[in-house]
């Protein structure tokens, strides 16, 4: 049950499309099965002010 809970991944370097499509498949595929909606938040507060 996804919809309770924020999964956030930890990268040391800059990912390429191609590792976060692995990283959506290997593990919230696998692990939650296929996703109904992902949510995009581009409010002010969750932008960088740099």
């Amino acid at each position: 049950l996804l919809s309770l809970g924020t999964l956030f991944f930890i990268n040391k370097k800059l990912s390429t499309i191609k590792n976060l499509v692995y990283v959506l498949i290997k593990v919230i595929l696998l692990n939650y099965g296929l996703l109904k909606e992902i949510i995009l938040n581009k409010d002010k507060l969750f932008i960088s002010k740099f």
